[in-house]
């Protein structure tokens, strides 16, 4: 019994993306910091960082030195949600910490 020889295959080349793969870990984070709504000036720098990754992923995806544009794509639309929502929360942070409930009457 001889066991047939196969001539290797040709290996392709894989292509990663790690801007694709920062992109994505940057805005998931910033989304999840811009929920909280104390934490906005992070997600804003988070989701600034996500929106530029992966549009730097989806450039080389596009011109073929690396896969996962998709991801990259997503990257930057969870990066322009972190932003919002930062910058929502930021903007609808009171000046000072009693300030929107002394007029109500619950700090008295």
């Amino acid at each position: 019994m001889s066991a047939a020889i196969r001539p290797p295959e040709a290996a392709t080349p894989i292509f990663r993306n790690g801007f694709a793969t920062t992109a994505l870990a940057l805005g998931i984070v910033g989304v999840g910091f811009g929920l909280t709504v104390l934490f906005g000036l992070l997600a804003t720098v988070f989701g600034a960082l996500a929106v530029l990754f992966g549009v730097v992923g989806v450039v080389r995806a596009r011109k073929g030195r690396a896969t996962d544009g998709g991801m990259a794509a997503i990257g930057v639309v969870a990066g322009l949600l972190a932003v919002s929502l930062g910058i929502a929360g930021m903007v609808s942070m009171p000046d000072q910490p009693g300030a929107s409930l002394s007029p109500s009457g619950w700090l008295g």
